[in-house]
């Protein structure tokens, strides 16, 4: 807070002058500018490519810290691409989110959007960024469940972000296409760019989809072992097997063995045989006799349940009912 408020504030247009403005068929605009020489050097690129989507390419530095302001007057999404240094966005709401290098963020914003970024002197600012306007951003992400519900989120705080993840090779190498700022300046080249701009859109709004339900499917999967232990906890006494919690937990058999050891670090039967172990301890508190005990918590021979126990708790379980005397 110190720092921002001893640093300037300007307004991003404040910060850059248009040196060219390209203007292509069909709506097709191109602003290609540079940072004003007292803030910085560097280039940014605003490309508007006359279907809802538009492109936002930023590279430079400032010669001072300075706090960015950024504004937006047109609801929807932008995907945005970190190359540089981490950055820093502070909402209204004085929430803030950083944008690790080499990370990208799906974003949404409303009409009344605006946020602030604290630039660092000498630090790079290095972006690439693909905004879509709201309604064909909402058709575009329609594979991402509750993409709406985030989208009333921004609606009502101005904004919302809804993933972060890392960049990869692909999406570098698509990227890597826009470094030169001078392609613009030829027709044929910019639609080549603009297929690209369709490609990596299509390519990182699956990738975010396909990471979602991976993510989606290790929740259920854990919910699925945590009902798997609840019947272990519950049914002990019950002549329980693995097919039969399986079924009841809805996972695969397979899995359930694999996942449930990787979970709570013991086998099934591991736990099962601890819980019928506990309940009998206490249950041989009570008034009943060894060979009653072990068929209330699951054991038909009572011979092999006086090995188990021994086993686990380094006592025979008539001597541990000697223990008490009614």
């Amino acid at each position: 807070l110190t720092f921002m408020q001893k640093i300037e504030k300007i307004n991003y247009f404040d910060l850059i002058e248009v040196n060219k403005k390209i203007n292509n068929p069909f709506s097709r605009e191109i602003f290609i500018s540079t940072i004003k020489k007292e803030y910085g050097n560097g280039y940014t690129i605003f490309y508007d490519l006359g279907n809802g989507i538009a492109v936002y390419i930023r590279n430079f530095t400032t010669n001072k810290d300075l706090l960015l302001v950024e504004e937006c007057n047109v609801s929807g999404g932008s995907l945005i691409f970190n190359l540089g240094d981490d950055i820093n966005f502070l909402y209204r709401n004085s929430e803030k989110h950083t944008l690790k290098k080499e990370s990208l963020l799906l974003g949404l914003s409303s009409n009344n959007f605006y946020v602030e970024v604290p630039l660092k002197k000498n630090k790079k600012l290095i972006t690439f960024s693909i905004g879509m306007k709201e309604e064909l951003f909402l058709e575009i992400t329609s594979p991402i469940d509750n993409i709406k519900s985030y989208m009333k989120e921004a609606h009502k705080k101005s904004y919302s972000i809804f993933n972060t993840l890392q960049i990869d090779t692909l999406q570098h190498e698509i990227i890597n296409y826009f470094k030169d700022k001078d392609s613009f300046k030829n027709i044929l080249k910019t639609i080549y760019l603009e297929s690209k701009t369709t490609d990596l859109i299509h390519y990182t709004i699956q990738k975010i989809s396909k990471s979602l339900n991976k993510s989606t499917n290790t929740k259920s999967r854990a919910s699925s072992l945590e009902r798997a232990k609840e019947i272990i906890m519950q049914e002990y006494s019950s002549n329980l097997s693995i097919k039969n919690i399986a079924y009841k937990s809805a996972i695969n058999e397979c899995y359930l063995k694999k996942d449930f050891k990787e979970f709570y670090n013991m086998t099934i039967l591991e736990m099962l045989q601890k819980r019928r172990l506990e309940v009998a301890k206490e249950l041989l508190k009570d008034e009943f006799n060894v060979n009653e005990v072990a068929r209330k918590v699951g054991y038909k021979n009572s011979g092999y349940f006086s090995k188990l126990f021994i086993n686990h708790f380094k006592i025979s379980p008539i001597q541990f009912k000697k223990q008490f005397k009614y």
